[in-house]
């Protein structure tokens, strides 16, 4: 998702759309405040880089030229206000060699990052695409995709055949898919297969 909608960044430097203000908050912050957790940070002090975080886009979104993606932009806002957040909190960056140790499977910040951002955006378009599909489709659809519980056990626990799942799966992704492409200008079907 490299790309953030223009159209919701241009709507940005209206400081007086609210709505578009109430979107953003409503789709980065608690991707920022996820990102500052696993980055070390204490749940207030995550809440706290992501409200400054939310600031420094608010002050200075008119200067951003979109030459760049947003995407990069906003993480190195992130990364600057959780790092003045350590420095605060006189908090030491492990040495060099003991991050260098750690296994190759731990994910770094770019690999943190991407699935943040990833997770926020599908769960902003799961969450706004809910009231157009039906509550047992949702109920089949949530557990099975965003839970990661088996098809069969959904099935089971809703009296439902297992092809009702696949369907209710189907239904929900094929919205999922077209609001994420809106949001992002991104084709994200690799993505959700």
């Amino acid at each position: 998702m490299e790309d953030t909608r223009s159209t919701l960044l241009v709507r940005l430097t209206n400081r007086e759309d609210e709505d578009a203000w109430r979107t953003f908050d409503k789709l980065y912050r608690p991707m920022l405040v996820g990102y500052a957790r696993t980055r070390g940070l204490s749940t207030h002090d995550a809440e706290d880089v992501a409200q400054q975080c939310v600031e420094a886009v608010l002050g200075n979104i008119d200067r951003y030229q979109h030459v760049g993606s947003f995407k990069a932009w906003l993480r190195t806002i992130a990364e600057n206000k959780i790092r003045d957040e350590s420095r605060r909190r006189r908090e030491q960056q492990a040495p060099a060699s003991v991050l260098s140790a750690q296994a190759d499977s731990d994910p770094g910040p770019s690999e943190i990052w991407e699935r943040h951002w990833f997770n926020e955006h599908l769960r902003y378009c799961v969450e706004q695409g809910r009231p157009d599909v039906s509550e047992n489709t949702y109920q089949a659809f949530y557990p099975n995709v965003i839970e990661g519980r088996p098809a069969k056990a959904v099935a089971e626990r809703l009296g439902i055949s297992v092809n009702q799942v696949y369907v209710s799966k189907f239904r929900v992704m094929e919205r999922v898919r077209r609001m994420l492409a809106d949001l992002t200008g991104s084709d994200f079907a690799r993505l959700l297969a």
